[in-house]
């Protein structure tokens, strides 16, 4: 279940992060993890998390390896609410898109 308190909106494992709301559009960030390839397209993505609620952007990413490696495939989705991005968490999190289990959850600081 998700609770929104006075002192701040709480997702399934606690507190959402800072770095999940977008205090300039009050839009609330989640991260897509393992994504395959083919998927990480912008209208791929509004097709899989549109059935949870109102997007406001969708930011499909990868990370290249300078060494011929496998590529890291990401995305970054806001949603309008964030009684939306919870639900989207909890509902995809460890699901299965061609083959790869997705890592769902909301936004955290980016790494140094």
């Amino acid at each position: 279940a998700v609770v929104s308190t006075q002192s701040g909106h709480y997702g399934r494992a606690g507190p959402v992060p800072a770095a999940a709301i977008n205090n300039k559009n009050n839009h609330y960030c989640i991260y897509i993890g393992n994504l395959p390839e083919t998927t990480c397209k912008s209208c791929l993505l509004y097709q899989l998390f549109s059935p949870y609620g109102a997007i406001a952007n969708v930011k499909p990413m990868s990370n290249v390896k300078p060494d011929g490696g496998n590529d890291h495939w990401f995305a970054f989705v806001n949603f309008k609410s964030h009684a939306d991005a919870a639900t989207a968490i909890q509902s995809l999190n460890g699901s299965t898109l061609n083959g790869r289990s997705l890592k769902v959850d909301f936004k955290t600081e980016k790494r140094k």
